[in-house]
Protein backbone atom coordinates (compact mmCIF):
# COMPACT_ATOMS: atom_id res chain seq x y z
CA UNK A 1 0.00 0.00 0.00
CA UNK A 2 1.05 3.62 -0.54
CA UNK A 3 1.46 6.43 1.95
CA UNK A 4 -0.86 9.40 1.61
CA UNK A 5 2.02 11.48 0.26
CA UNK A 6 2.76 8.84 -2.41
CA UNK A 7 -0.90 8.61 -3.40
CA UNK A 8 -1.15 12.40 -3.67
CA UNK A 9 2.00 12.53 -5.78
CA UNK A 10 0.55 10.02 -8.27
CA UNK A 11 -2.94 11.50 -8.46
CA UNK A 12 -2.81 15.30 -8.05
CA UNK A 13 -2.55 16.99 -11.45
CA UNK A 14 -2.97 20.70 -10.80
CA UNK A 15 -0.36 23.34 -11.72
CA UNK A 16 2.91 22.88 -9.88
CA UNK A 17 2.29 19.30 -8.74
CA UNK A 18 4.82 16.62 -9.81
CA UNK A 19 2.20 14.65 -11.79
CA UNK A 20 0.74 17.84 -13.24
CA UNK A 21 4.18 18.90 -14.46
CA UNK A 22 4.76 15.47 -16.02
CA UNK A 23 1.37 15.54 -17.77
CA UNK A 24 2.10 19.01 -19.14
CA UNK A 25 4.90 17.51 -21.25
CA UNK A 26 2.30 15.70 -23.40
CA UNK A 27 -0.41 16.57 -25.91
CA UNK A 28 -3.98 15.87 -24.76
CA UNK A 29 -7.13 15.64 -26.94
CA UNK A 30 -9.62 18.21 -25.66
CA UNK A 31 -12.35 18.26 -28.34
CA UNK A 32 -13.43 16.98 -31.71
CA UNK A 33 -12.70 19.21 -34.71
CA UNK A 34 -16.39 18.99 -35.58
CA UNK A 35 -17.32 20.57 -32.25
CA UNK A 36 -16.04 24.00 -33.33
CA UNK A 37 -18.23 25.35 -36.13
CA UNK A 38 -20.13 28.48 -37.15
CA UNK A 39 -22.94 27.75 -34.69
CA UNK A 40 -20.56 26.87 -31.81
CA UNK A 41 -17.20 28.61 -32.46
CA UNK A 42 -16.05 28.44 -28.82
CA UNK A 43 -15.89 25.68 -26.21
CA UNK A 44 -15.17 25.80 -22.49
CA UNK A 45 -12.46 23.31 -21.58
CA UNK A 46 -11.00 22.11 -18.29
CA UNK A 47 -7.65 20.34 -18.38
CA UNK A 48 -5.07 19.59 -15.67
CA UNK A 49 -6.99 21.70 -13.18
CA UNK A 50 -7.23 24.80 -15.40
CA UNK A 51 -10.36 26.33 -16.95
CA UNK A 52 -9.77 27.46 -20.53
CA UNK A 53 -11.62 28.58 -23.66
CA UNK A 54 -11.03 26.94 -27.04
CA UNK A 55 -11.93 28.95 -30.16
CA UNK A 56 -11.52 28.94 -33.92
CA UNK A 57 -11.03 32.28 -35.69
CA UNK A 58 -12.83 33.05 -38.94
CA UNK A 59 -9.51 32.36 -40.68
CA UNK A 60 -9.54 28.87 -39.19
CA UNK A 61 -6.83 29.37 -36.56
CA UNK A 62 -7.32 27.56 -33.27
CA UNK A 63 -6.68 29.22 -29.93
CA UNK A 64 -6.77 27.99 -26.33
CA UNK A 65 -6.73 30.81 -23.79
CA UNK A 66 -7.57 31.58 -20.19
CA UNK A 67 -11.30 32.25 -19.86
CA UNK A 68 -11.43 35.81 -18.46
CA UNK A 69 -10.83 38.95 -20.49
CA UNK A 70 -8.26 41.01 -18.52
CA UNK A 71 -10.27 44.21 -19.05
CA UNK A 72 -13.44 43.55 -17.00
CA UNK A 73 -13.15 39.74 -16.61
CA UNK A 74 -15.95 38.74 -19.00
CA UNK A 75 -15.88 35.07 -20.07
CA UNK A 76 -14.36 34.73 -23.52
CA UNK A 77 -16.48 31.66 -24.32
CA UNK A 78 -19.10 34.30 -25.22
CA UNK A 79 -16.62 36.00 -27.55
CA UNK A 80 -17.11 36.53 -31.26
CA UNK A 81 -14.60 34.89 -33.62
CA UNK A 82 -12.92 37.27 -36.05
CA UNK A 83 -10.05 36.91 -38.52
CA UNK A 84 -7.42 37.85 -35.93
CA UNK A 85 -8.83 35.96 -32.96
CA UNK A 86 -11.67 36.21 -30.44
CA UNK A 87 -13.42 39.51 -29.61
CA UNK A 88 -14.74 39.92 -26.08
CA UNK A 89 -18.52 40.35 -25.97
CA UNK A 90 -18.34 43.06 -23.28
CA UNK A 91 -16.08 45.80 -24.67
CA UNK A 92 -14.64 44.36 -27.86
CA UNK A 93 -11.03 43.64 -26.99
CA UNK A 94 -9.54 41.06 -29.37
CA UNK A 95 -7.05 38.32 -28.44
CA UNK A 96 -5.18 36.14 -30.90
CA UNK A 97 -4.10 32.51 -30.54
CA UNK A 98 -0.93 33.54 -28.66
CA UNK A 99 -2.96 35.46 -26.05
CA UNK A 100 -1.80 38.83 -27.34
CA UNK A 101 -4.31 41.70 -27.31
CA UNK A 102 -4.47 42.91 -30.92
CA UNK A 103 -7.34 45.41 -30.70
CA UNK A 104 -8.80 47.74 -28.06
CA UNK A 105 -11.45 49.73 -29.91
CA UNK A 106 -12.21 52.15 -27.03
CA UNK A 107 -8.64 53.30 -26.56
CA UNK A 108 -7.43 56.53 -28.22
CA UNK A 109 -5.93 56.38 -31.68
CA UNK A 110 -2.25 55.60 -31.50
CA UNK A 111 -2.48 54.06 -28.02
CA UNK A 112 0.03 51.30 -27.31
CA UNK A 113 -1.82 50.07 -24.24
CA UNK A 114 -2.73 46.80 -25.97
CA UNK A 115 0.94 45.89 -26.23
CA UNK A 116 1.05 45.66 -22.42
CA UNK A 117 -1.89 43.23 -22.23
CA UNK A 118 -1.54 39.48 -22.71
CA UNK A 119 -3.49 36.48 -21.45
CA UNK A 120 -2.36 32.92 -20.89
CA UNK A 121 -2.51 30.82 -24.05
CA UNK A 122 -1.55 27.27 -24.95
CA UNK A 123 -0.67 25.49 -28.19
CA UNK A 124 -3.37 23.55 -30.04
CA UNK A 125 -3.18 21.31 -33.13
CA UNK A 126 -5.57 19.08 -35.06
CA UNK A 127 -4.97 15.48 -36.10
CA UNK A 128 -7.38 12.72 -37.11
CA UNK A 129 -10.45 14.86 -36.40
CA UNK A 130 -9.35 15.64 -32.83
CA UNK A 131 -8.05 18.88 -31.31
CA UNK A 132 -5.01 18.45 -29.06
CA UNK A 133 -3.61 20.85 -26.45
CA UNK A 134 -0.09 21.23 -25.08
CA UNK A 135 0.28 23.07 -21.74
CA UNK A 136 3.97 22.58 -20.98
CA UNK A 137 7.17 24.56 -21.44
CA UNK A 138 8.45 25.64 -24.82
CA UNK A 139 9.57 24.44 -27.22
CA UNK A 140 6.68 22.00 -27.47
CA UNK A 141 7.41 18.43 -28.56
CA UNK A 142 5.83 17.16 -31.75
CA UNK A 143 2.23 15.96 -31.63
CA UNK A 144 2.65 12.14 -31.85
CA UNK A 145 1.32 10.60 -35.04
CA UNK A 146 -0.17 7.36 -33.66
CA UNK A 147 -0.94 4.87 -36.43
CA UNK A 148 -4.75 4.91 -36.55
CA UNK A 149 -4.84 8.70 -36.22
CA UNK A 150 -3.11 9.06 -39.61
CA UNK A 151 -3.94 5.94 -41.62
CA UNK A 152 -6.72 6.27 -44.23
CA UNK A 153 -9.93 4.95 -42.70
CA UNK A 154 -13.30 5.66 -41.15
CA UNK A 155 -12.85 7.42 -37.81
CA UNK A 156 -15.13 8.45 -34.95
CA UNK A 157 -14.72 9.52 -31.32
CA UNK A 158 -16.69 9.57 -28.09
CA UNK A 159 -16.14 11.30 -24.77
CA UNK A 160 -17.42 10.31 -21.32
CA UNK A 161 -16.78 12.59 -18.33
CA UNK A 162 -16.25 10.52 -15.19
CA UNK A 163 -16.31 11.75 -11.56
CA UNK A 164 -13.03 10.15 -10.53
CA UNK A 165 -9.27 10.53 -10.72
CA UNK A 166 -7.39 9.66 -13.91
CA UNK A 167 -5.05 7.09 -12.34
CA UNK A 168 -7.72 4.61 -11.26
CA UNK A 169 -9.10 4.79 -14.80
CA UNK A 170 -5.76 4.11 -16.42
CA UNK A 171 -4.57 1.49 -13.94
CA UNK A 172 -7.35 -0.67 -15.38
CA UNK A 173 -5.15 -1.00 -18.48
CA UNK A 174 -2.47 -2.72 -16.38
CA UNK A 175 -4.96 -5.18 -14.87
CA UNK A 176 -5.71 -8.04 -17.32
CA UNK A 177 -7.44 -10.18 -14.69
CA UNK A 178 -10.34 -7.75 -14.36
CA UNK A 179 -11.71 -8.98 -17.69
CA UNK A 180 -12.37 -12.40 -16.18
CA UNK A 181 -14.34 -10.98 -13.26
CA UNK A 182 -15.64 -7.52 -14.17
CA UNK A 183 -16.75 -8.42 -17.71
CA UNK A 184 -17.37 -12.18 -17.76
CA UNK A 185 -18.63 -12.67 -14.20
CA UNK A 186 -20.19 -9.34 -13.20
CA UNK A 187 -21.04 -8.37 -16.77
CA UNK A 188 -22.63 -11.76 -17.36
CA UNK A 189 -24.65 -11.41 -14.16
CA UNK A 190 -25.83 -7.94 -15.20
CA UNK A 191 -26.64 -8.91 -18.77
CA UNK A 192 -28.33 -12.20 -17.96
CA UNK A 193 -30.83 -10.32 -15.82
CA UNK A 194 -31.61 -7.94 -18.68
CA UNK A 195 -31.72 -10.12 -21.77
CA UNK A 196 -33.81 -13.07 -22.96
CA UNK A 197 -32.25 -16.48 -22.48
CA UNK A 198 -31.83 -16.96 -26.22
CA UNK A 199 -29.47 -13.92 -26.39
CA UNK A 200 -27.21 -14.95 -23.51
CA UNK A 201 -24.99 -17.32 -25.51
CA UNK A 202 -24.06 -14.48 -27.86
CA UNK A 203 -23.04 -12.28 -24.91
CA UNK A 204 -21.02 -15.09 -23.35
CA UNK A 205 -19.17 -15.77 -26.62
CA UNK A 206 -18.42 -12.06 -27.00
CA UNK A 207 -16.61 -11.87 -23.66
CA UNK A 208 -14.97 -15.30 -23.74
CA UNK A 209 -11.88 -14.39 -25.80
CA UNK A 210 -10.30 -12.40 -22.97
CA UNK A 211 -12.70 -13.29 -20.17
CA UNK A 212 -11.78 -16.93 -19.83
CA UNK A 213 -9.74 -18.04 -16.82
CA UNK A 214 -6.33 -16.33 -16.86
CA UNK A 215 -3.41 -18.78 -16.55
CA UNK A 216 -0.57 -16.33 -17.13
CA UNK A 217 -0.09 -12.57 -17.39
CA UNK A 218 2.98 -10.59 -18.42
CA UNK A 219 4.15 -7.00 -18.83
CA UNK A 220 7.07 -5.74 -20.86
CA UNK A 221 8.64 -2.28 -20.67
CA UNK A 222 9.26 -0.61 -24.04
CA UNK A 223 10.49 2.78 -25.18
CA UNK A 224 6.87 3.90 -25.59
CA UNK A 225 5.26 2.34 -22.50
CA UNK A 226 4.26 -1.18 -21.50
CA UNK A 227 3.00 -4.19 -23.47
CA UNK A 228 0.39 -6.27 -21.64
CA UNK A 229 0.14 -10.01 -22.36
CA UNK A 230 -2.07 -12.88 -21.18
CA UNK A 231 -2.71 -16.58 -21.65
CA UNK A 232 -6.34 -17.53 -21.08
CA UNK A 233 -8.39 -20.73 -21.17
CA UNK A 234 -6.84 -23.37 -23.40
CA UNK A 235 -4.63 -20.87 -25.27
CA UNK A 236 -0.86 -21.28 -25.55
CA UNK A 237 1.90 -18.69 -25.74
CA UNK A 238 1.62 -18.89 -29.54
CA UNK A 239 -1.75 -17.08 -29.39
CA UNK A 240 -1.79 -13.35 -30.09
CA UNK A 241 -3.04 -12.52 -26.59
CA UNK A 242 0.45 -13.46 -25.42
CA UNK A 243 2.62 -13.22 -28.52
CA UNK A 244 1.49 -9.70 -29.43
CA UNK A 245 -0.55 -8.40 -26.51
CA UNK A 246 -1.35 -4.73 -26.72
CA UNK A 247 0.46 -1.56 -25.64
CA UNK A 248 -0.21 1.02 -22.98
CA UNK A 249 1.27 4.20 -24.43
CA UNK A 250 2.83 6.32 -21.72
CA UNK A 251 1.44 8.17 -19.90
CA UNK A 252 -2.33 7.59 -20.32
CA UNK A 253 -3.34 5.87 -23.58
CA UNK A 254 -4.51 2.30 -24.16
CA UNK A 255 -4.03 1.11 -27.77
CA UNK A 256 -6.46 -1.81 -27.93
CA UNK A 257 -7.95 -3.34 -31.07
CA UNK A 258 -8.83 -0.50 -33.42
CA UNK A 259 -9.08 2.12 -30.68
CA UNK A 260 -7.03 4.67 -28.81
CA UNK A 261 -8.43 5.16 -25.32
CA UNK A 262 -7.26 8.34 -23.58
CA UNK A 263 -7.75 8.77 -19.81
CA UNK A 264 -7.39 12.55 -19.70
CA UNK A 265 -6.81 14.25 -16.32
CA UNK A 266 -9.40 17.04 -16.24
CA UNK A 267 -8.61 17.76 -12.59
CA UNK A 268 -7.96 15.70 -9.46
CA UNK A 269 -11.48 14.23 -9.36
CA UNK A 270 -12.60 14.15 -13.01
CA UNK A 271 -11.39 12.19 -16.03
CA UNK A 272 -12.38 12.48 -19.67
CA UNK A 273 -12.48 8.98 -21.13
CA UNK A 274 -12.01 9.80 -24.83
CA UNK A 275 -12.13 6.88 -27.26
CA UNK A 276 -10.94 7.25 -30.86
CA UNK A 277 -12.18 4.42 -33.10
CA UNK A 278 -10.78 3.42 -36.48
CA UNK A 279 -11.98 1.14 -39.27
CA UNK A 280 -10.10 0.27 -42.44
CA UNK A 281 -11.60 1.44 -45.72
CA UNK A 282 -13.74 -0.95 -47.67
CA UNK A 283 -13.96 -0.96 -51.48
CA UNK A 284 -15.21 2.39 -52.75
CA UNK A 285 -14.85 4.19 -49.41
CA UNK A 286 -12.80 7.28 -48.71
CA UNK A 287 -11.46 8.59 -45.41
CA UNK A 288 -14.13 10.62 -43.65
CA UNK A 289 -12.81 14.16 -43.30
CA UNK A 290 -15.62 15.05 -40.88
CA UNK A 291 -15.02 12.81 -37.88
CA UNK A 292 -18.14 12.32 -35.71
CA UNK A 293 -17.67 13.22 -32.06
CA UNK A 294 -20.23 12.35 -29.39
CA UNK A 295 -20.42 13.24 -25.70
CA UNK A 296 -21.95 10.31 -23.81
CA UNK A 297 -23.37 10.25 -20.31
CA UNK A 298 -21.97 7.50 -18.04
CA UNK A 299 -25.31 7.18 -16.24
CA UNK A 300 -28.56 5.38 -16.86
CA UNK A 301 -31.10 8.03 -18.03
CA UNK A 302 -32.64 9.92 -15.14
CA UNK A 303 -30.36 8.32 -12.53
CA UNK A 304 -26.88 8.58 -11.03
CA UNK A 305 -26.27 4.83 -11.47
CA UNK A 306 -23.52 4.03 -13.94
CA UNK A 307 -24.42 2.18 -17.13
CA UNK A 308 -22.98 -1.31 -16.96
CA UNK A 309 -24.62 -3.09 -19.87
CA UNK A 310 -21.56 -2.97 -22.16
CA UNK A 311 -17.87 -3.66 -21.66
CA UNK A 312 -16.62 -0.07 -21.71
CA UNK A 313 -19.44 0.98 -19.42
CA UNK A 314 -18.46 -1.76 -16.98
CA UNK A 315 -14.90 -0.40 -16.99
CA UNK A 316 -16.16 3.10 -16.28
CA UNK A 317 -18.39 1.79 -13.49
CA UNK A 318 -15.46 0.03 -11.83
CA UNK A 319 -13.27 3.13 -12.03
CA UNK A 320 -15.88 5.46 -10.57
CA UNK A 321 -17.01 3.20 -7.72
CA UNK A 322 -13.47 3.33 -6.30
CA UNK A 323 -14.32 6.87 -5.21
CA UNK A 324 -13.33 10.32 -6.43
CA UNK A 325 -9.69 9.51 -5.59
CA UNK A 326 -8.94 5.87 -4.79
CA UNK A 327 -7.51 5.45 -1.29
CA UNK A 328 -4.37 3.42 -2.03
CA UNK A 329 -3.19 3.76 1.59
CA UNK A 330 -5.50 0.89 2.54
CA UNK A 331 -5.31 -1.33 -0.55
CA UNK A 332 -3.79 -4.81 -0.48
CA UNK A 333 -2.17 -5.76 -3.78
CA UNK A 334 -1.71 -9.38 -4.83
CA UNK A 335 0.67 -11.11 -7.22
CA UNK A 336 -1.58 -10.41 -10.23
CA UNK A 337 -1.20 -6.66 -9.57
CA UNK A 338 2.39 -6.63 -10.79
CA UNK A 339 1.38 -4.45 -13.77
CA UNK A 340 0.07 -1.74 -11.46
CA UNK A 341 3.30 -1.81 -9.48
CA UNK A 342 5.35 -1.53 -12.68
CA UNK A 343 3.29 1.39 -13.94
CA UNK A 344 3.37 3.31 -10.66
CA UNK A 345 7.15 2.95 -10.54
CA UNK A 346 7.39 4.09 -14.13
CA UNK A 347 5.33 7.18 -13.28
CA UNK A 348 7.62 7.91 -10.33
CA UNK A 349 10.68 7.47 -12.52
CA UNK A 350 9.38 9.83 -15.19
CA UNK A 351 8.24 12.47 -12.68
CA UNK A 352 11.80 12.46 -11.34
CA UNK A 353 13.14 12.90 -14.89
CA UNK A 354 11.04 16.06 -15.25
CA UNK A 355 11.99 17.31 -11.79
CA UNK A 356 15.66 16.91 -12.78
CA UNK A 357 15.13 18.98 -15.93
CA UNK A 358 15.03 16.07 -18.37
CA UNK A 359 12.58 15.03 -21.06
CA UNK A 360 10.19 12.16 -20.23
CA UNK A 361 9.66 9.08 -22.38
CA UNK A 362 7.38 9.09 -25.39
CA UNK A 363 8.03 12.70 -26.37
CA UNK A 364 9.33 13.38 -29.87
CA UNK A 365 11.39 16.16 -31.44
CA UNK A 366 12.64 14.66 -34.71
CA UNK A 367 10.00 14.66 -37.51
CA UNK A 368 11.64 11.59 -39.03
CA UNK A 369 11.01 9.65 -35.81
CA UNK A 370 7.45 10.96 -35.63
CA UNK A 371 6.31 10.13 -39.17
CA UNK A 372 4.07 7.33 -37.89
CA UNK A 373 4.11 5.12 -34.78
CA UNK A 374 2.90 1.55 -35.35
CA UNK A 375 2.51 -0.89 -32.47
CA UNK A 376 1.88 -4.62 -31.95
CA UNK A 377 -1.80 -5.20 -31.20
CA UNK A 378 -3.55 -8.56 -30.87
CA UNK A 379 -6.24 -9.46 -33.42
CA UNK A 380 -5.69 -6.35 -35.53
CA UNK A 381 -5.42 -6.38 -39.33
CA UNK A 382 -2.74 -3.94 -40.49
CA UNK A 383 -2.80 -2.06 -43.81
CA UNK A 384 -0.86 -4.03 -46.40
CA UNK A 385 -1.34 -7.33 -44.52
CA UNK A 386 -4.76 -8.42 -45.69
CA UNK A 387 -6.05 -11.83 -44.73
CA UNK A 388 -4.36 -12.19 -41.35
CA UNK A 389 -3.87 -10.29 -38.12
CA UNK A 390 -0.60 -9.33 -36.49
CA UNK A 391 0.94 -7.82 -39.61
CA UNK A 392 4.65 -6.96 -39.28
CA UNK A 393 4.77 -8.14 -35.66
CA UNK A 394 3.87 -11.82 -36.15
CA UNK A 395 7.50 -12.91 -35.97
CA UNK A 396 8.19 -11.01 -32.75
CA UNK A 397 9.37 -13.04 -29.79
CA UNK A 398 8.15 -11.71 -26.44
CA UNK A 399 10.79 -11.13 -23.82
CA UNK A 400 10.25 -13.14 -20.67
CA UNK A 401 8.75 -10.71 -18.15
CA UNK A 402 11.07 -10.42 -15.14
CA UNK A 403 8.40 -10.37 -12.46
CA UNK A 404 10.89 -10.76 -9.60
CA UNK A 405 12.89 -7.76 -10.80
CA UNK A 406 9.74 -5.69 -11.08
CA UNK A 407 8.58 -6.61 -7.59
CA UNK A 408 12.02 -5.94 -6.14
CA UNK A 409 12.14 -2.50 -7.76
CA UNK A 410 15.01 -3.32 -10.13
CA UNK A 411 12.77 -2.90 -13.14
CA UNK A 412 13.78 -3.92 -16.66
CA UNK A 413 15.53 -2.37 -19.59
CA UNK A 414 13.65 -0.46 -22.27
CA UNK A 415 12.94 -2.33 -25.47
CA UNK A 416 12.86 -0.31 -28.67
Amino acid sequence: MLTQAQNDRLTRVGPGTPMGELMRRYWHPIAGSVQLNEEEPTKEVRLLGEDLVLFRSTKGKLGLVEPSCPHRKANLSYGVPEPEGIRCAYHGWVFDETGACVDQPSEPAGSRFKEKVKIKAYKVEELGGLIFAYMGPEPAPLLPRWDILVWPGIRSATSVMLPCNWLQCHENSLDPLHFQWLHRYYGGWVMHRRMPKEERDAWNAQTLAKGDDHRKIGFELTSYGIIKRRVVGDDTEDEENWKLGHPILFPHILRNGATLQYRIPVDDTHTDHLVFTYRRLQDGEETNEVVPFENISPYWPGTTRFRDDYVRGQDQTAWAIQGAICDRTTEHLGVTDVGLIMFRRLLEQQMKVVEDGGEPMNTYRDPAENEIHVFPVERFTYPGYDGFTGGPFLSDTPRKPDVEAILSGEGAGLKE
